[in-house]
């Protein structure tokens, strides 16, 4: 790595230090240093609060789990010993009351170590689902996942600090670098000395560029690795740096934008009213446009065509199975025939008929079913496609993917949670046809959920794609206003 001659190093050290005295004695270093960090604290603040409430409700669901299972061991021993018979949606020995509610299975996604970063999906996605011999419709399609109020206002998080706080700070520091001076006077009595304007541009930006990123950077990692001890991994340390590295690329961008407006030769109002527009158009307008143009190219899936659907082939299950339903519920009148005998216990006939007709809900409603999640992964690849349109968007997917709220986390999920309510329905169905009996050891060796964390070089390659795109737009800002001095130097 080549080093900076000593005369042009002397210089920038001296313009370095010039501009911190002015800028620490108008006041407007420690104004911008105390408001962006304040805001970092209370985005961070939201995130860790986020965050707990999330941690606080896969708890409680583990804690009822571990409760509906000792009971259940309670109640089994007792039915097995025949001191008592029970109503067959409270006996955990029919194996249709267990694959039902009974046992009280979930799937349940935890928090990544680097979550408190960004809410992102998770305020609009669940993190758990309740597990039965349901039909997938029933539990994990029966609510709208955007909840129309979040999507109006969202969280002041820490992404939303980053991706629409920095900005307007970055341009109230920079958007009169050069053009004060001019007004003032004071720039050509500067160029007259052995100083070129491009050191000057460089001071002034490093001076400004060095105080956002300690205001912005250090906060939020030493708080995470001081509450989560998980983050001090190798990868979560990784994940740091490339957080640390995608805020000061973004900084970085639109540092590189100010000192392209300030070298145009405006005034300080003009260069003030063009950054704002800019920012307006990337932060605001652009993201709006996008989700317009995602949901014209690809339309939202019809949560009523879903719907409809259902209800037609619920309908169909209802007549396929109409014998099973019209039983009677003989065990109202003859509990002794729901006692464990030899190893079998008669699965009344309701019962039974409800798994069948929620297994064939499900096959029958598949195919519209991927359609619907192959919707929304269009989407998806339509906003991984189009996101280049602005940085704003580049930056919030990053950071969404590094605290790992991202929507291809709960995809995962979803995807996860599909698979093993088929395992569950699977393991029961023999159960639930040859009527036989659960035993302490099948209740205890029921299926158990285990998630599976998708691969982080999948989430590094997509952060760090992000990265260079980001640093590329302001290379290339940087290379215009290169240019611009280089065909005016007296600005």
């Amino acid at each position: 790595m080549t080093s900076l001659p000593p005369a042009r190093a002397s210089t920038l050290s001296l313009i370095l230090r010039n501009e911190t005295r002015i800028l620490l004695r108008d006041g407007t270093l420690p104004l911008v240093f105390l408001i962006l960090t304040l805001m970092v604290a209370c985005g961070l603040f939201v995130g860790l609060g986020q965050a707990s409430l999330r941690q606080h409700m896969i708890d409680k669901v583990a804690r009822y789990e571990q409760d509906k299972q000792t009971s259940n061991q309670e109640t089994l021993q007792s039915v097995i010993a025949g001191k008592e018979a029970l109503v067959p949606f409270d006996n955990p020995a029919n194996p249709a009351a267990l694959a039902g509610t009974l046992a009280g299975r979930h799937t349940t996604l935890y928090n990544a170590p680097l979550a408190a970063l960004s809410v992102g999906q998770s305020d609009l996605l669940p993190n758990y689902y309740r597990i039965s011999y349901l039909s997938k419709v029933q539990f994990m399609y029966d609510t709208e996942i955007e909840n129309p109020w979040n999507l109006l206002s969202g969280h002041f998080d820490l992404s939303f600090v980053i991706v629409s706080v920095l900005p307007l700070l970055v341009i109230a520091l920079g958007y009169n670098m050069l053009s004060a001076e001019r007004e003032q006077g004071t720039l050509r009595m500067v160029c007259s000395q052995p100083v070129s304007v491009a050191s000057i541009v460089t001071g002034k930006l490093l001076v400004r560029f060095l105080v956002v990123l300690a205001s912005a950077i250090p906060l939020p990692l030493v708080v995470i690795l001081v509450l989560n001890p998980e983050t001090q991994g190798q990868e979560q340390l990784f994940l740091m740096l490339s957080w640390s590295v995608l805020v000061a690329s973004y900084a970085l961008f639109w540092f590189a934008l100010a000192a392209l407006v300030n070298v145009a030769g405006l005034s300080s109002s003009a260069n003030a009213l063009i950054m704002i527009a800019v920012w307006t158009v990337f932060v605001l307008i652009v993201p709006v446009v996008l989700n317009l143009a995602v949901s014209k190219i690809s339309p939202a899936p019809s949560r009523t065509e879903l719907a409809s659907r259902t209800r037609v082939v619920t309908a169909d299950a209802l007549l396929e199975y109409e014998k099973l339903y019209s039983a009677d519920y003989r065990y109202a009148s003859d509990p002794e025939a729901m006692k464990v005998k030899d190893g079998n216990i008669e699965v009344p006939a309701r019962m039974r008929a409800f798994f069948l007709a929620k297994q064939r809900v499900d096959e029958r409603i598949e195919p519209l079913l991927k359609q619907f999640d192959a919707q929304l992964l269009e989407q998806q690849r339509l906003v991984d496609v189009l996101g280049f349109l602005s940085p704003a968007i580049l930056v919030n997917e990053a950071l969404n993917g590094i605290a790992g709220t991202d929507s291809r986390r709960f995809v995962a999920f979803k995807s996860q949670t599909e698979a093993f309510h088929n395992i569950w329905r699977e393991y029961f169905a023999p159960r639930i046809k040859d009527d036989q009996a659960t035993t302490i050891d099948e209740l205890n060796a029921l299926p158990r959920w285990h998630w599976s964390e998708p691969s982080t070089s999948d989430v590094n390659w997509r952060v760090w794609s992000r990265i260079i795109l980001v640093l590329m737009l302001a290379a290339g800002i940087g290379a215009a206003t290169k240019y611009r001095l280089v065909r005016d130097p007296i600005i």
